[in-house]
């Protein structure tokens, strides 16, 4: 009778030994599966914080002198910097982001010059940040500044 109680504890410790050598891998996935996913929202949110930038700018560039446009936009993590820059007639908006597969730069051209380019984040800095998007005529020339609240 005692033989019996001993196999049934070997048969329940080869089962479980069993489950656990399906579900470990299994679990090993779905945590680098999320992984990826969040890296991937990361740098959907990067894509629409610089594209928004970009728009919001050339719009309040077309409305004219004094025009202001407060907008508030999430900096997602990993961010290296977010920076504004003037080339010429027009500007630039540039975030670079750290992915798995190294670092990622994401850019969108500017119809105006940008007043005072420069950094606008960087470093560990994220979460929800509020800009404020003004355009200037100094002359007969349009411009507008982007600076963080």
């Amino acid at each position: 009778m005692n033989s019996k109680k001993g196999q049934v504890s070997t048969e329940l410790l080869v089962i479980v030994g069993l489950v656990l050598v399906v579900f470990i891998p299994l679990l090993t996935l779905v945590y680098f599966k999320a992984t990826e996913a969040n890296e991937q929202i990361a740098a959907y949110q990067a894509e629409l914080l610089v594209f928004r930038l970009a728009y919001l700018a050339n719009s309040v560039g077309s409305l004219g002198t004094n025009s202001t446009i407060y907008t508030d936009l999430y900096i997602p993590q990993d961010i290296v910097y977010l920076k504004s820059a003037t080339f010429g007639n027009g500007g630039e908006i540039t975030l670079k982001l750290l992915t798995i597969e190294g670092e990622t730069e994401i850019s969108e051209v500017v119809k105006y010059p940008i007043k005072d380019a420069g950094t606008l984040a960087e470093g560990p800095a994220y979460g929800w940040a509020r800009f404020r998007i003004t355009s200037v005529y100094e002359g007969s020339r349009g411009q507008v500044e982007i600076s963080r609240e």
